[in-house]
């Protein structure tokens, strides 16, 4: 099939989808990636993929949107393509409505999230009602997780007919063989990584990686971790956190501050994506309290590097553990939080759990298991058209 990606930024194609499309294209289908970000050649080059530039704003903008929507049918139309993908939510609902008044016959919401869930007042009313009308457009929708799957049924979104998961999850799983692969770390850049960021052999690492924010549960990790730390006094112990500020869901002001001038805070800032794995190894328990997700991929990163997990029971994360075998579900309090870290400070507990998790991550989540069942969903999606 040709297919048309429609995303409002690249960096979400590049995070997800960048190694699925290869497979894909190699495997015959012709792939579109549109987007208002510029084009970049080696990710086109290395995926196999065309990449075409539209403005799509992340805010809601009648004007912007409608026109939009108008580059968006003359694209759809001029490439003939069968089958249009939406993703994010304002990505996906212009290309749902573009593509339905394209009459395109395939029309795919892939649904990463839902950011109504943690919103309040007309917020809450406007992104659930963006919800109702992508989903309306759209004839099939791809949710990257079960209970995802489940709030979407539960909320009135769409009917469970019209919606599917890939395998157990996720956008297309993780490269947990040649990437987050605990056999492939270099154990001097462990070394050069322990040095800069004054963490000593003998500290208990607490680890998260993601959005600095309060939607992710950075303020309760914080507190959770410092009432840990006063009620262990001989535990010596540091906070990593992986990730950048976020400009919209913002931290206060004096959290912020707390973070920023506590020594036994790390803070990495945004890294690479092949650092990762190494800054994953330095941590003895990773803690993920987000209040929503559409799959906890960081988890499964972590899982894939051997490290136990902490998770909130929240839609998305819900679905990134296997209860008391690859980690544990925490409430979103400090005093949960903390009760955990004492829990998980058990050397013997830590190395069953991180075993278990990259065994779970690699039967389930690998590219290997992934992309031959998105294939898969492709050709019965356009079996089901005809």
């Amino acid at each position: 099939m040709k297919v048309i990606h429609v995303f409002t930024i690249s960096a979400t194609a590049k995070s997800f989808f960048d190694g699925q499309f290869k497979y894909l294209t190699d495997k015959g289908h012709e792939i579109i990636v549109v987007s208002q970000s510029e084009n970049d050649p080696v990710f086109e080059h290395r995926n196999n993929i065309k990449e075409v530039r539209i403005p799509i704003e992340r805010k809601i903008s009648l004007g912007d949107d409608i026109k939009a929507i108008r580059q968006l049918i003359s694209l759809f139309k001029k490439e003939r393509c069968e089958m249009v993908v939406g993703h994010t939510p304002k990505g996906a609902m212009v290309a749902m409505i573009a593509s339905w008044f394209a009459g395109i016959p395939l029309r795919v919401y892939y649904r990463h999230g839902l950011i109504y869930t943690t919103a309040k007042g007309v917020k809450r009313f406007v992104f659930k009602t963006v919800e109702r009308m992508t989903a309306l457009f759209s004839n099939k929708i791809v949710n990257v997780s079960p209970s995802l799957s489940k709030l979407a049924v539960k909320d009135h979104l769409n009917g469970e007919w019209k919606q599917v998961v890939i395998g157990r999850g996720t956008c297309g799983g993780i490269d947990a063989k040649t990437l987050f692969n605990p056999e492939l770390l270099d154990s001097s850049k462990l070394v050069a990584l322990r040095e800069k960021y004054g963490i000593k052999p003998n500290d208990y690492v607490v680890g998260f990686c993601g959005r600095l924010c309060r939607d992710k549960g950075i303020i309760e990790l914080y507190e959770g971790f410092r009432l840990f730390c006063n009620n262990n006094p001989d535990i010596p112990a540091k906070l990593l956190l992986i990730g950048r500020w976020d400009t919209r869901d913002v931290l206060p002001e004096d959290k912020k501050r707390l973070l920023e001038s506590d020594s036994r805070v790390v803070l990495t800032g945004g890294v690479p994506k092949n650092e990762l794995p190494s800054l994953y190894s330095l941590m003895d328990v990773f803690v993920f309290p987000s209040y929503r997700e559409g799959f906890g991929m960081c988890v499964l990163e972590a899982s894939a590097m051997e490290k136990p997990i902490l998770v909130s029971r929240c839609h998305g994360c819900v679905d990134s553990i296997e209860e008391h075998k690859t980690g544990e579900y925490i409430d979103i309090t400090p005093e949960d939080i903390a009760s955990h870290l004492r829990e998980m400070h058990n050397l013997e507990l830590r190395v069953k759990m991180g075993l278990e998790g990259r065994k779970f991550v690699l039967e389930n989540f690998d590219f290997s298991v992934m992309f031959p069942m998105i294939e898969k969903l492709y050709k019965e999606f356009d079996k089901d058209s005809k």
